[in-house]
């Protein structure tokens, strides 16, 4: 029970900075408030409950709500029951429903609605923000195994230069606190947000600060494609829940169902498959002989104590774990050493040849 502790604890410890609310009014067709309704809001994966009653004005409000997919159901006497099949709920979002309108009918049927996502925008809230989901971080192709990478396709971002007009940063090399391989593995401190400066970027993994705070140009945690649920790039007018930025990139880690899961998987890269570039070749530099392997795999579910009755429906606890590991053998290029000679070591160097940066005699 002592590892489970943590994960009761997750929800309450980051609900002031991830969580979403929903509010909404119930009323009839003749625009009748209905009061008492009964409003169910379920996780559509997790199928975990959350209920609230509409007071005197068919008024109702659910707060703390974690990221994902919900459905909605409300319940009235006299009336059929009205269901919304999806709603997507983004960090920090606001949500609301202002029409729900229940119709006359026995109690049992039902009304479905499963049109209406384009109508459930964020309100109460003038942030300026891009979400990137979860098809789109499953199904958009990235070279690196950060999702930070993403923040290239927003609008206003801008790479920093770097040498042979590249990025600063392009992820194509893994490592923690820019200390891995290949040096810079962190948009941190190498991407502008509409002309902000460089170090005005924050990212959060569920609500934390992952940003090294000695130098804000770097990050300990990387938001693994395969681990996180939605990335939230916010660039504007978002609340005091986020302190720094002015341009934060919040991260969501996936949460466990009621149904088991597991993936395998091994990306790879490498040089075999590559073309060289065009700087490369005018210059007669081969192409890097760059690998890349990064095998992992997560597994999630409810959590069940065999022999107990614990979570036997599987509705109360869940979890999701998840490893990475990184191999990358990186081309440093060519390495130039001169062993002297008798004669140099005399002082004379006129029989000597030297390489040049592309690895010429001259």
């Amino acid at each position: 029970m002592l590892l489970l502790t943590p994960l009761l604890l997750t929800q309450s410890a980051f609900s002031q900075t991830v969580n979403s609310s929903f509010t909404g009014i119930v009323a009839d067709k003749s625009g009748a408030v209905i009061p008492n309704a009964k409003v169910t809001l379920s996780n559509n994966a997790s199928g975990d409950s959350r209920r609230a009653t509409t007071n005197g004005e068919g008024y109702f409000s659910i707060n703390g709500i974690f990221p994902g997919t919900y459905s909605v159901t409300v319940e009235a006497p006299g009336f059929s029951n009205y269901k919304l099949e999806r709603i997507s709920f983004n960090p920090g979002d606001v949500r609301s429903l202002p029409n729900i309108t229940l119709e006359v009918g026995a109690t049992g049927t039902e009304v479905k609605v499963t049109d209406v996502l384009e109508q459930l925008t964020p309100v109460d809230s003038g942030e300026k923000s891009v979400v990137i989901t979860t098809q789109q971080l499953q199904n958009v192709a990235i070279v690196s195994r950060s999702a930070a990478e993403f923040i290239k396709i927003i609008p206003g971002m801008t790479p920093t230069a770097g040498v042979t007009n590249r990025p600063g940063w392009n992820g194509e090399n893994m490592g923690i606190n820019g200390n891995g391989d290949g040096g810079k593995q962190s948009a941190i401190g190498n991407y502008s947000a509409n002309g902000t400066p460089t170090s005005a970027l924050e990212i959060t993994a569920d609500g934390a600060y992952t940003a090294d705070p000695g130098c804000n140009c770097a990050t300990p945690v990387n938001p693994n494609p395969d681990m996180i649920s939605e990335l939230k790039v916010q660039t504007s007018n978002f609340s005091a829940e986020n302190y720094k930025g002015p341009v934060v990139i919040s991260t969501i880690t996936k949460s466990g169902g009621r149904d088991f899961h597991g993936t395998g998987y091994l990306y790879a890269r490498h040089h075999s498959m590559n073309s060289n570039d065009w700087y490369n070749n005018k210059l007669g530099i081969a192409r890097p002989q760059n690998k890349y392997f990064f095998p992992g795999g997560n597994l999630s579910g409810p959590v069940i104590i065999p022999g107990t009755g614990f979570n036997r429906n599987r509705d109360k606890l869940f979890f999701f774990a998840g490893f990475e590991y990184f191999k990358q053998t990186l081309d440093s290029g060519l390495l130039r050493a001169i062993v002297p000679t008798n004669a140099m070591r005399g002082g004379d160097f006129t029989d000597t040849a030297y390489l040049n940066s592309i690895g010429k005699f001259f």
